[in-house]
């Protein structure tokens, strides 16, 4: 695996955290408007009713709640991996640059105020560094 393809990895987190979001916002709007609530449902296909709205609304329900099940199983997997990864990582600073980029998803900028550095380059090339050391002792 190449340092790209482990940083693609490691940031595709972010977007199934995203997914998981969009996901149970959907899930409580239909939920919402099978009670009879006044939610409003958003990029739905309209289409003429053959079943109860109930019934309809409940099939929507379980095939989104279906969706999310699969992604929050696979981000949780992934999530654990990443966990391992950073880890295994001996350094605390290091194990710090990695938790706050990928865990907790913040930017460089932020990651450099919140360790208190000047500039975000530093971190940076701490990353890549360990990554290239870490991929190189992999493979």
């Amino acid at each position: 695996m190449t340092m790209r393809e482990r940083i693609g990895q490691l940031e595709q987190l972010r977007y199934l955290r995203r997914e998981v979001d969009l996901l149970s916002q959907r899930i409580a709007e239909l939920e919402l408007a099978a009670q009879g609530g006044a939610g409003r449902i958003t990029g739905m296909p309209r289409s003429a009713r053959r079943g109860s709205p109930t019934e309809e609304f409940a099939l929507k329900v379980v095939a989104l709640e279906d969706r999310l099940e699969a992604r929050r199983d696979r981000c949780m997997a992934l999530l654990g991996e990443l966990y391992a990864f950073i880890d295994d990582i001996d350094d605390s600073f290091t194990r710090l640059i990695f938790t706050y980029r990928y865990i907790d998803g913040l930017t460089w900028q932020a990651m450099a105020t919140k360790l208190g550095c000047m500039d975000e380059s530093g971190l940076r090339k701490i990353h890549n560094k360990y990554l290239r050391q870490a991929l190189a002792e992999a493979g």
